[in-house]
């Protein structure tokens, strides 16, 4: 037997038993030992079963006591802007949104996810909003109004900075942030999700906009970092990690742009998350978990264009 064989074993009955827990997606969902199997040499098999370990799957369940957790915290800002606040203000206060793709449509995850909140967070529908129509929404009220957006991950914060500073509405000609410091109503973005560098970022960029997500992600949680957590505080063990991941992602072709590419080697913007939710993953992960190629098993589909 290869000297890495029981490793991938242990693997692979992990993933099993995550599965009988519901903590991993089935295998029809994400195919472990087809993933595995790319990997030929004992090493390569040693590295890859170490990065599977480190991969986390958002389950629904899990997603949802996030998305109730996110939305909570939203309230505990709101209580201190609003002297009058209580409960049921989320139910027939708050006019809820989501921040648009760069492209908007309607697989947008936030369009998706402002569904959530009539499934689970049990919000009426007359308080949802698309986002195009924020603006002529809020000037039926003559006071100021709590907005919450939702989402399921942040990454760069790109997205969310355009909104805020630059995209104006086609009603008013005006952007979220004018709309914000004129009337004086109050945005909320409660995503699930942020990497630190979109947290920073629309800190920086949207002072006058909340967040209030449920997990913020630092540079440990970055394959490409080396204090990430996969490598241990081993730095041969990351120097050889990384070595597997670009010179395998360059076998398939998988493309290298230093992050500028949404399918880019290191993830979108090099941020290098292993991450999926139930839904979906994000472009912030490698390519080489989701590339499709003749030679490549991927651990799970993602839609995306060559």
């Amino acid at each position: 037997m290869a000297q890495n064989d029981p490793i991938k074993k242990t693997t692979l009955e992990r993933a099993k038993f995550f599965q009988s827990v519901q903590v991993w997606p089935l295998t029809e969902d994400m195919n472990y030992s087809g993933w595995l199997n790319n990997f030929k040499t004992d090493n390569d098999k040693m590295l890859a079963c170490l990065i599977l370990d480190f991969f986390t799957y958002y389950s629904a369940k899990i997603i949802n006591n996030m998305f109730v957790a996110s939305i909570g915290r939203a309230g505990s800002k709101l209580l201190k802007l609003f002297p009058d606040w209580k409960h049921s203000d989320f139910y027939d206060r708050c006019i809820y949104s989501y921040i648009p793709g760069e492209v908007p449509n309607i697989s947008d995850s936030g369009f998706n996810f402002a569904r959530k909140l009539k499934d689970v967070g049990e919000i009426p529908e007359e308080q949802l909003v698309e986002f195009r129509d924020i603006p002529e929404t809020l000037e039926r009220f003559k006071k100021p109004v709590p907005v919450i957006l939702v989402d399921d991950f942040i990454g760069s914060g790109e997205q969310c900075s355009k909104a805020w500073n630059k995209n104006k509405f086609k009603y008013n000609n005006k952007t979220l942030k004018e709309i914000s410091e004129k009337d004086k109503h109050v945005f909320v973005y409660a995503p699930l999700i942020v990497n630190h560098i979109g947290f920073k970022r629309i800190q920086k960029d949207c002072p006058s906009l909340i967040l209030t997500p449920t997990h913020i992600l630092g540079p440990e949680y970055n394959l490409f970092d080396p204090t990430c957590f996969c490598w241990k505080n081993q730095p041969d063990l990351y120097a050889a990690g990384i070595e597997l991941i670009l010179r395998k992602s360059g076998e398939i072709g998988i493309p290298s742009t230093a992050g500028r590419d949404p399918q880019d080697e290191k993830g979108f913007w090099e941020q290098g998350l292993a991450l999926r939710f139930e839904h979906g993953a994000p472009d912030a992960i490698p390519s080489f978990f989701y590339w499709c190629h003749e030679n490549w098993t991927p651990l799970f589909k993602k839609s995306y264009t060559r």
